[in-house]
């Protein structure tokens, strides 16, 4: 165990708005300091750090406590590790700690602890083998114009062309199997048969906030192969989600919060370009399309976002996708209009540190002009289409939530586009409008969808229900045998073996199928959305319309039919995901097209039944 002098020594050391503010930006309010939650997603700072009492307190989240709460919540350290942390960082000599952790902790640290070992395997192979020289540090000295300490800053690495060598050296090192694999730098097949993820690749291993490597990625560097991915990330895990973190924010943080802006790129070799360059404020969104959560670990160190990705046909639109998204988030957003196609890279080996930030200084620009040079460049003066950029620039201006920002950019868009602010304004109105129409985020089992009025299968479940709970036993004519309303539904449910997207109508399907008895389920009911049709007295105008009992056999044929079309659908996007995120896609592609076409056969043979064109 840590003595008491050893903890008093740390914690006398520590300065609480120091060390928190490593993780979030503070500014200085009255005696104490204020900023955004690092626990949930604000806008309006609620984390109060208070110097001369040594507590932090924050009230979106209801958490608060002293510096070493604070390490424990962020970090998902225990007590012991984050004493380690705060000496580690004012450089105090440690006791000996005996790590008493819970069962989740020794997951954590299993995995952090095989994470640091990969970056050390990596390591050793860039630089102290002959295939990491030849390939992995000479595609880092000589075709991308790294130089050595910038190397060991970013702790650059090679994995071998071998299939398993890490995995076992790892399990050599008394590494379990199991963990390696939880790690993502593992596969684990069936039949004991494992290979390690990353391949005769040059590695980038990905930090969080305190500085853990927790996951990394890869790029081949073999040039011939046209079916070889060219970046991989690890796999996720407890500890790295690919959405939630930013390449190189470990790096910059300091530096974002000294120039109180941020540049934000798309690779990993962006960012390390600038900061060999001097350009330090700089992070990557490791690859993927840019996320929410990204711009929310942004803004808690700067709302000041410059856009810098490659001036080419897909960093455009990737600069066009995130506008919007930045936008809601009330970033302070300019992004860089490169007219050559350059990258990040090439400008920062183009340019002095100075020059650069001339460079910057004038080609950066707000979304409103930034779009309208798009325009110039590709479609010169053609009217159909500049009436959907003014249209596009309009859907952004609806997305900013501070009133003297929108009639700000309002004018900005007038005077750019060459329209009057009136008919702008009117037509923001209609696009205010539209949108207050669109569909809602709704969680439905952990994801998120969207509804106009209620998603298509969600309504198919309603009605089962409801047909169920009114019609269960009625009869219904098969040619092999007469059967139930609730004998088919159940029948067909086992087969295909479907359940309820939604948990509520699982839960009366599975009371239904207990209890069998429809009394008894009144309760499920939701009385205040039912609703009871009239036919308007149409018998007595001489028009004959069948009701649904009279024919029961075919809606509840039918209500099946476009179920399972819906589910095979489901099951259709499911795959299509489910490849595009597996790393061995290439060897799984011929298993891949014929589960597709399988279950395109059925969904066809059903479109059939269900007297479709297809």
């Amino acid at each position: 165990m840590i003595s008491k002098e050893t903890i008093k020594k740390i914690l006398s050391a520590s300065c609480i708005e120091d060390v928190i503010g490593d993780f979030v930006k503070l500014k200085k309010s009255g005696f104490n300091y204020r900023g955004l939650s690092p626990f949930s997603n604000e806008k309006t700072p609620s984390l109060i750090v208070s110097p001369t009492k040594k507590i932090w307190k924050d009230f979106s989240s209801g958490k608060g406590g002293n510096i070493i709460t604070f390490i424990m919540e962020h970090e998902h350290l225990t007590y012991e590790e984050s004493l380690r942390f705060l000496a580690k960082k004012y450089e105090i000599e440690m006791d000996h700690i005996d790590n008493n952790n819970n069962h989740q902790e020794e997951e954590y640290e299993k995995l952090y602890l095989i994470q640091d070992y990969a970056k050390r395997f990596f390591i050793y192979q860039l630089h102290s083998t002959k295939e990491g020289q030849k390939n992995g540090l000479n595609y880092f000295i000589q075709k991308r114009g790294f130089d050595i300490n910038i190397i060991q800053k970013f702790e650059l690495g090679y994995a071998p062309s071998s299939w398993d060598l890490l995995t076992i050296t790892a399990l050599k090192q008394g590494f379990k199997i199991r963990d390696i694999k939880e790690s993502g730098v593992t596969v684990f097949r069936k039949s004991n048969h494992f290979f390690d993820c990353f391949r005769k690749r040059v590695m980038f291993p990905i930090h969080n906030l305190s500085g853990k490597v927790i996951g990394f990625g890869g790029r081949s560097i073999d040039s011939r192969s046209f079916t070889t991915t060219k970046y991989i990330n690890s796999s996720e895990s407890k500890i790295f989600q690919k959405s939630k973190i930013l390449y190189g924010l470990f790096q910059a943080k300091k530096n974002i919060l000294k120039e109180n802006f941020c540049y934000l790129v798309e690779g990993y070799t962006d960012v390390i370009s600038l900061h060999q360059s001097g350009i330090k404020n700089v992070v990557s969104s490791s690859g993927i399309s840019l996320t929410v959560s990204q711009i929310l670990l942004i803004k808690k160190f700067t709302k000041n976002i410059v856009l810098f990705y490659d001036g080419d046909r897909s960093g455009i639109k990737a600069s066009l996708r995130g506008i919007n998204m930045m936008l809601e988030q009330e970033m302070n957003l300019r992004i860089l209009f490169i007219s050559t196609g350059e990258d990040p890279d090439l400008i920062s080996k183009k340019y002095s540190f100075s020059k650069f930030r001339d460079f910057v200084a004038k080609n950066s620009y707000n979304f409103v002009s930034f779009k309208q040079k798009i325009y110039e460049k590709i479609h010169k003066d053609d009217p159909i289409k500049k009436s959907f950029l003014v249209k596009n620039i309009l859907n952004s201006i609806s997305k900013i939530s501070n009133v003297l920002q929108k009639e700000l950019y309002l004018q900005e868009a007038s005077k750019v586009l060459n329209i009057r602010q009136k008919v702008l304004i009117s037509e923001l109105k209609k696009i205010n409008k539209k949108n207050a129409q669109k569909p809602s985020p709704v969680q439905v089992k952990g994801y998120s969808r969207f509804f106009f009025k209620k998603n298509t299968l969600l309504l198919l479940e309603e009605k089962l229900i409801q047909l169920i709970l009114n019609h269960g036993n009625k009869i219904i004519k098969k040619k092999e045998h007469n059967t139930t309303i609730l004998e088919e539904v159940l029948h067909v449910f086992k087969c295909w073996n479907f359940r309820f997207s939604l948990n509520k109508n699982q839960e009366i399907f599975d009371q239904i199928c207990l209890q069998k008895k429809r009394t008894d389920l009144s309760k499920f009911l939701d009385k205040k959305n039912q609703k009871f049709y009239s036919l308007s007295k149409w018998d007595r105008k001489g028009i004959q319309v069948s009701y649904q009992k009279e024919r029961i056999n075919q809606y509840i044929c039918d209500i099946l039919l476009r179920y399972k079309s819906l589910y095979i659908s489901k099951l259709i996007q499911k795959e299509i995901i489910h490849y595009k995120n597996d790393l061995k896609k290439d060897k799984d592609r011929k298993a891949f097209i014929k589960k597709i076409m399988h279950l395109t056969d059925i969904k066809n043979e059903l479109h059939k039944k269900l007297h479709r064109y297809v």
